[in-house]
């Protein structure tokens, strides 16, 4: 039981970077590889705001989110607008530079120790047999309830059904008036909103570290690969089997001989991606596109 509220913790937080990108791949089609580094920018915002500045942790929260915002706008409009209408794989290059850049910036401004957001040890308790503390519960639950209100948003309003358009056939939805490149930026930025978040996440549960950034991009992308192009809920749901996978594989007395070293784990999201590859190239939930 322990394993599942472990994969159930670590799998929300995948989800909820991999949700936002996994819409951003669907329409520009674009790998954003600078992700990882606007994870750690959400939280280190959100640590310097509560811990040195001393504000509240809910402004500190939205203060985390709305640099993480507008550090992804910097993105879009630098690093991707001026290159990905050239060609689609330019993108590829100026967001690992980016993500270089800042990885320096970070190391530089907030040094290589780990910072937290919340210090001192959370009080747990335990349910079902397995120990989990209240912070996680409410991490948890309220990124369960920003996918419920983003999937409110992309299939019950106005707004969801231009996104949906664009989704589908962007030269379509400019010939019915949709303002595709508005709706663009709008969705990268709604994608650097839930990374911040992930930062977030990360910094009230564990602790920040400059090194975390490339994890957290090659497991979002994991779970883009195996949903499938443009499918949100399928890299959703992937970012959950990913992560239990995870768990199993270190928490899992193999064979009753041996444990896997902790260390192995981060391999788990290179070999999803190699093995649905080889099996399902288009993804385990792909839509279905009819051919001439």
């Amino acid at each position: 039981m322990q394993l599942l509220v472990n994969a159930l913790i670590a799998g929300s937080l995948a989800a909820l970077i991999a949700g936002g990108l996994a819409l951003v791949y669907g329409v520009l089609g674009i790998f954003n590889m600078a992700l990882g580094q606007l994870v750690l920018i959400g939280g280190y915002a959100t640590w310097w705001l509560y811990q040195v500045a001393g504000l509240p942790l809910i402004v500190s929260i939205l203060g985390g989110l709305a640099t993480g915002a507008l550090c992804t706008w910097l993105t879009f409009e630098v690093f991707v607008n001026p290159f990905y209408r050239k060609h689609r794989f330019l993108p590829l290059v100026t967001t690992i530079a980016w993500s270089m850049i800042l990885d320096g910036l970070i190391l530089l401004l907030f040094e290589e120790r780990p910072r937290s957001i919340i210090s001192g040890l959370p009080e747990g308790f335990i349910l079902w047999g397995a120990h989990i503390s209240m912070q996680q519960c409410v991490l948890v639950s309220v990124t369960v309830c920003a996918l419920c209100a983003f999937g409110y948003v992309f299939h019950c309003t106005s707004l969801g059904r231009r996104l949906r358009a664009v989704v589908q056939n962007t030269h379509a939805s400019l010939s019915l008036g949709i303002n595709a490149p508005l709706l663009y930026r709008a969705i990268f930025i709604m994608s650097g909103v839930f990374a911040a978040g992930g930062g977030i996440f990360i910094g009230i549960d564990q602790n920040l570290s400059p090194t975390l950034g490339f994890t957290y991009t090659i497991k979002a992308y994991a779970a883009i690969i195996a949903g499938g192009k443009g499918n949100v809920w399928g890299a959703v749901l992937c970012a959950y089997i990913i992560a239990l996978l995870e768990q199993l594989l270190v928490g899992v007395h193999w064979f009753n001989a041996f444990y896997v070293p902790a260390g192995y784990q981060q391999t788990v999201a290179l070999l999803f991606i190699i093995g649905i590859l080889l099996l399902r190239p288009q993804g385990l939930f792909a839509h279905k596109v009819r051919s001439a």
